[in-house]
């Protein structure tokens, strides 16, 4: 396990974060839904991973649940497409992310409950495959219910096709809307 933690800390935290560059959004018309936006190449994506990861990690408890949420589900989808189907340290990572908002879960059966779910949560919609390309567009609302507490929605955009995801405010796993 510290193997573990060691290699996913020099991979996403000990990289020199990179300035993202500035993004403009548009104002929305009253009922409008967001569009997701483009990933930017690969290495530019790192690096704002790297940073929103500094953020998380190091940043403490500042920023509004859609901050942390935002962070979490970029974070999350990075490390699915960097892992894929590999069963590798960034599978692990994204599926950590997935289960509890935190790139490593130090209990090894808390790790394969995490892996397990995330398995579950992939396959749900046929996703248990590489990812070529995703988007992740900006809150589009905040919800409450019984089973998930208070979330943020994402309309995240896989492989071409547009899902809805929930991102809850706990350290509980990510969830489909739609």
């Amino acid at each position: 396990m510290i193997v573990a933690l060691v290699l996913a800390k020099r991979r996403f935290i000990d990289k020199p974060p990179v300035e993202p560059p500035a993004i403009e959004t548009p104002a929305l018309k009253s009922g409008e839904t967001p569009q997701p936006q483009p990933v930017a190449p690969a290495e530019a994506e790192q690096g704002r991973i790297a940073t929103l990861l500094t953020r998380v990690f190091h940043g403490g408890n500042s920023g509004t649940p859609e901050d942390k949420a935002r962070i979490r589900m970029k974070a999350f989808m990075q490390a699915w497409k960097e892992g894929g189907t590999s069963l590798g340290d960034a599978e692990q990572a994204a599926a950590c992310l997935w289960s509890r908002g935190k790139m490593f879960i130090p209990d090894r059966d808390e790790i394969q409950d995490a892996y397990n779910g995330f398995t579950r949560f992939r396959r749900d919609k046929d996703l248990y495959t590489n990812i070529t390309e995703y988007a992740v567009a900006d809150t589009i609302d905040r919800a409450h219910d019984e089973a998930h507490g208070d979330y943020s929605t994402f309309a995240v955009t896989i492989n071409g096709k547009t899902y809805l995801m929930g991102v809850p405010d706990k350290s509980n796993p990510i969830f489909w809307i739609r």
